[in-house]
């Protein structure tokens, strides 16, 4: 733990004085001039498109700390921003983006912070199987941007990346409702593709829970909700692959329904 700690403390020096280093070099051209704010972005700039972003974020970052409330701040703490996110520091980027957001909410480049922090969340979002907090996460800043920027030359990008993300959300659900099934627990199973259903109607798991919810039911003879759910499945998804074998087990849930009504006048 010491030694982790201790590491942890190096790599700190090691990056402030390098910060340090940055900002000497930053203020002073070889001529000995004190470069401008504005000087010293377009160097900073040239250094991020070549794609040096471990670099470009140390002399942004200078820019920023050196220059409170210069009108050059605004692109340098969004070009912070994007060296993180081109670093693959996800977390970081998040929060100069919002930095900038918070701070800055006139600036021209809101509106693509606001996109990048939802793209942020979508990269850091795992497997289905795994937590879905970052897709949740997602989901809330691609829905934010379309209803503030409805009119954005992104908007089909950011509505193609919120669909996926609604999508892995679906599948999660839908997975634990197909497991409940597998295990012989139908009235759980309901429950969870109920809330695919639900949530996710627009989805492509949509058809296939609405299925299994009525193979749930007729494993539990309840017949009428078992066509319910068949008629549903063929009424609203008629590209389904699942439309035969839905007509022909809603055909089988009536002439089990029809017997067990014979039985019963029977008994009666």
């Amino acid at each position: 733990m010491f030694s982790r700690l201790m590491n942890g403390k190096i790599v700190i020096i090691l990056f402030m004085a390098a910060v340090t280093f940055s900002i000497q070099c930053n203020r002073h051209s070889l001529s000995g001039r004190e470069n401008t704010p504005e000087e010293q972005y377009e160097e900073a700039k040239r250094i991020f498109d070549k794609k040096d972003y471990y670099k470009a974020k140390m002399q942004f970052t200078v820019i920023v700390l050196n220059n409170p409330g210069h009108r050059i701040i605004e692109k340098a703490q969004y070009y912070l921003a994007e060296s993180h996110y081109h670093l693959d520091e996800y977390i970081q980027a998040i929060a100069e983006y919002e930095k900038l957001i918070r701070s800055m909410p006139q600036s021209p480049f809101v509106d693509d912070a606001r996109f990048k922090v939802g793209l942020c969340y979508y990269d850091l979002s795992p497997g289905y199987a795994l937590d879905q907090e970052y897709t949740q996460k997602a989901i809330y800043q691609f829905q934010l941007f379309l209803e503030e920027y409805p009119n954005s030359e992104v908007r089909p990008e950011v509505e193609k990346k919120l669909a996926e993300a609604r999508d892995k959300l679906a599948k999660k659900e839908f997975k634990t409702g197909e497991l409940y099934k597998k295990m012989g627990y139908n009235e759980a199973a309901i429950i969870s593709f109920n809330a695919v259903l639900e949530e996710y109607h627009d989805t492509q798991y949509a058809d296939d829970a609405l299925f299994l919810k009525g193979e749930c039911h007729l494993k539990l003879n309840a017949f009428s909700e078992a066509i319910q759910s068949y008629d549903a499945l063929i009424d609203r998804y008629p590209d389904s692959e699942h439309i035969n074998d839905a007509r022909d087990r809603m055909n089988q849930a009536r002439e089990k329904q029809s017997k067990m009504k014979l039985s019963t006048k029977d008994q009666d």
